[in-house]
């Protein structure tokens, strides 16, 4: 019997990753796992939004507490040049990231004819270009570097149609375009690229109560329950890991089960 070629395993420890995107809890759960894993750890908002650059920094302090290099960054990812000179300090000042997580995210329900041209446009630049601005900007700074990761949190929403969420669904679903074409594109070189697909959540808009018997959208749900921003941390350790070398192009889904329900 051959032998079993047993991977490196989940440790993260001398690689550099790149969180984007702190408007809701799944981008500080991603960084500290990193950072828990062994990564030194960036962070940068997504928006220029006074909460979200704080949280930001806040994140970036958390990670230095845990003994791993950090570092903070304001960004607005609608805006490529941003995205662009942002990468170029973050490579000067840190050093080049191995690792992506993109984790932008700009909630938004109305019904399609109510859209304005305005907010549409908005959508696609916050969870869509941006998701493109970033990756690529990463792409370029890591050379001819192979073996680095790509992730992007997204959303059943871009895959299963929910009303009055026209807008939101269609840029969640070109991010998982993105990454798909990515992953035959850079597969080459080693690196991957892969999506995090959440369902609904506790920081989802709209969600509801807690409560199965005053929430019907708990019932739809077969884990009954919503899912927590820490329960991403773990697969995107593995995604970013040696050991998941050869999972690319995979759009895997947290969602409690919804997306198997008929």
């Amino acid at each position: 019997m051959p032998e079993w070629n047993r991977k490196p395993g989940f440790d993260l420890s001398g690689k550099k990753a790149l969180v984007v995107g702190f408007s809701n809890p799944a981008g500080r759960a991603i960084a500290l796992a990193l950072a828990e894993a062994g990564a030194s750890v960036a962070a940068a908002s997504a928006t220029l939004d006074g909460d979200e650059v704080m949280e930001a920094k806040r994140v970036a302090r958390d990670i230095a507490a845990l003994g791993r290099d950090s570092f903070s960054q304001g960004w607005d990812v609608t805006l490529p040049r941003n995205v662009q000179v942002g990468m170029r300090q973050l490579v000067k000042e840190f050093g080049r990231p191995g690792i992506l997580a993109y984790n932008a995210d700009l909630p938004f329900a109305r019904p399609v004819t109510k859209v304005t041209d305005a907010e549409f446009a908005h959508v696609q630049a916050v969870n869509q270009s941006g998701a493109f601005y970033a990756a690529r900007s990463f792409v370029h700074e890591l050379g001819d570097e192979s073996s680095a990761r790509l992730i992007f949190v997204t959303s059943i929403f871009g895959e299963r149609g929910v009303e009055n969420l026209a807008p939101y669904a269609m840029a969640k679903a070109g991010v998982q375009g993105l990454a798909l074409a990515l992953s035959q594109e850079l597969g080459g070189r080693g690196i991957t690229a892969n999506c995090i697909s959440t369902g609904w959540m506790n920081h989802t808009p709209g969600r509801g109560p807690d409560e199965i018997g005053q929430n019907l959208l708990l019932r739809f749900i077969p884990m009954r329950r919503f899912g927590g921003a820490e329960e991403l941390g773990a697969l995107a350790v593995l995604l970013a890991s040696d050991a998941a070398g050869y999972i690319n192009g995979q759009v895997i889904h947290v969602d409690g089960g919804v997306m198997t329900h008929l």
